[in-house]
């Protein structure tokens, strides 16, 4: 019995067995993403302006058909990738395969310059996309490969000084030499200059420095001399770049930068008027400035001279007292020596002094044209002198310092009321009689000869027994006047105010009529009040309010004094 169950066991396992085989043979086979090949084979190391390979393999060694393969090649940031004569701006590139049969591999290169600097690691990626025959999911491939930018063709060296005073001379130098195994033809240098830096006049203007060959071993220095000015604090960074003729196109291949620090300045200089740097000013204004300097240094400064130039058309430069100092008209600049300021003649370490003058602001804006200028007034100040310490580098000590301030529009609102007005006519009897309606209108009208305004409206309060009869008229384009019967209130919202309103181009202007059926005899009954313009200076950010007095039946233009109620 034993025997017979053993073999019965034994033949069960051989059918099971034979069931296996026939299954792993002539079954469907399942897949696996790790048999779908992809590498993406490159440098590990270049130097910049190499053209590099990329050699992207892929290979099918599943037991399936793989289906709309799509690859997408990435090159290195600030790759120089040229196709057909043009440089590439995209720096990606896509291939697709319809279908790749089982242990079918293909492969494809893509070539490419890099660029950058020394030390740079240089990232190029392929990333796949595909389908897998009877299987609805698709599946994501991808690989990378760094390159390290071990040389550059060219050194580059840009020197700048660590630091600087506000105003000083500097001078920045950039060295350069081919390290190549050849001579490098049609090279540019762009220097990219900081905010404040001024290049000497015996430079030429533009930023580029051409190089029509560059031999084997050759080198050469470009100096770049002019003035820096910013505050203290700040660092001022140069940079310039190497850039080489591609197919007519200067493309970058490498950079270098640095910085330089402003420190503080061995003379302190700061203007300030009528106590304040922020100071808006008005028509009529006196402005009272302070120059205020101080020797920062452990030196004696000796032999100073101030000056001030006075900038802007709002200046009455008739009503300017320098307080010692001389005016020289033909640049419109006040200039102090020792002979008025005894500290300029020696300045010891720490000392500090102000200087003081006053001007008055014209009494109003000069004719504009629209849409023209915002109106200022400004002062530029210099303190120096060609005495320098032999410790200090440089052919004069000197501090700059200006102030702007800008000056204020001054709208107008003129509000009259007519009994017989020239398109209204006129309603109702006048004096007014108790008990029957008289009919007024109210004329609003306004001017801004300055900067334009922003947010303007006028509004206004009608007292009890005063009737809006909704009868406007305004200016072509403009808003109309509305009333608002809860607050009572009639108001007219311009917006924007242009600027010489009045001036070049007509008033704003609203008219609307008012009714009043007064019931008390002998009263002089007021139509309007609490009438109250305002706005922002567009340029000064300034608030502007304007309050007009409130309007009687006596303050009639045609018909004045005859508003008592009969």
């Amino acid at each position: 019995m034993a025997q017979k169950l053993l073999k019965w066991l034994i033949l069960l396992a051989l059918v099971l067995f034979i069931v296996a085989v026939a299954i792993f043979l002539f079954g469907d086979p399942s897949f696996s993403e790790d048999q779908v090949v992809l590498e993406l084979e490159g440098p590990t190391q270049a130097s910049v302006g190499d053209e590099v390979v990329y050699k992207v393999k892929y290979e099918n060694k599943t037991k399936q058909e793989l289906k709309n393969l799509k690859f997408k090649f990435s090159y290195p940031e600030e790759s120089i990738v040229v196709r057909d004569s043009d440089i590439l701006e995209d720096l990606t590139e896509v291939f697709t395969i319809d279908k790749l049969q089982d242990n079918e591999s293909g492969e494809r290169e893509f070539k490419a310059f890099l660029a950058g600097d020394r030390g740079n690691i240089k990232n190029a990626k392929i990333e796949l996309e595909f389908k897998v025959e009877n299987l609805r999911s698709s599946f994501e491939k991808s690989d990378t490969i760094s390159t390290t930018l071990i040389s550059v063709p060219v050194s580059l060296t840009l020197v700048a000084p660590p630091s600087a005073v506000s105003g000083q001379t500097v001078n920045y130098i950039l060295d350069y030499r081919n390290e190549s195994k050849d001579k490098i033809s049609d090279v540019q240098f762009e220097f990219d200059y900081p905010d404040g830096f001024s290049v000497s006049d015996k430079l030429p203007s533009s930023n580029v420095w051409s190089i029509p060959i560059l031999k084997q071993g050759e080198g050469g220095r470009i100096n770049i001399k002019g003035t820096l000015v910013g505050k203290e604090g700040e660092v001022k960074m140069i940079s310039v770049l190497l850039k080489r003729n591609i197919n007519g196109k200067f493309i970058k291949y490498q950079g270098a930068s640095t910085s330089t620090l402003i420190s503080n300045p061995l003379l302190g200089l700061d203007v300030t008027v009528n106590n304040s740097n922020s100071y808006s000013a008005h028509l009529g204004d006196r402005l009272q400035y302070v120059i205020k300097y101080k020797n920062n240094s452990n030196y004696n400064l000796i032999g100073l001279n101030l000056s001030a130039k006075l900038e802007g058309e709002m200046y009455d430069i008739a009503t300017l007292d320098t307080k010692g100092g001389f005016y020289d008209s033909s640049d419109g600049t006040i200039l102090w020596n020792a002979a008025v300021i005894p500290d300029f003649s020696v300045l010891p370490p720490n000392k500090s002094g102000d200087v003081e003058f006053q001007v008055n602001v014209k009494n109003e804006f000069p004719p504009s044209s629209i849409g023209g200028r915002n109106f200022f007034v400004k002062v530029s100040s210099k303190l120096s002198t060609p005495n320098v310490p032999s410790e200090v580098e440089g052919n004069e000590v000197a501090a700059s310092a200006e102030l702007l301030t800008r000056v204020s529009t001054q709208p107008m609102l003129s509000q009259t009321a007519f009994y017989n007005d020239s398109a209204f006519g006129s309603s109702g009897p006048l004096p007014p009689k108790a008990g029957k309606e008289t009919i007024f209108t109210v004329h609003w009208q306004i001017t801004n000869p300055g900067n334009d305004m922003n947010k303007v409206q006028v509004r206004a309060v009608l007292p009890p027994g005063i009737i809006w009869k909704n009868v406007v008229s305004v200016g072509l384009g403009q808003s109309e006047p509305t009333f608002d019967p809860d607050s009572s209130e009639v108001v007219w919202n311009i917006g924007v105010l242009p600027q010489s309103t009045g001036v070049l181009t007509p008033k704003y202007e609203a008219s609307f009529q008012l009714g009043l059926k007064p019931s008390l005899v002998g009263q002089v009954p007021v139509i309007v009040k609490e009438v109250r313009f305002s706005g922002t200076d567009s340029f000064t950010k300034e608030q502007i309010v304007i309050n007009a007095p409130e309007l009687t039946t006596d303050n009639l233009v045609d018909r004045p004094g005859e508003g008592t109620v009969e």
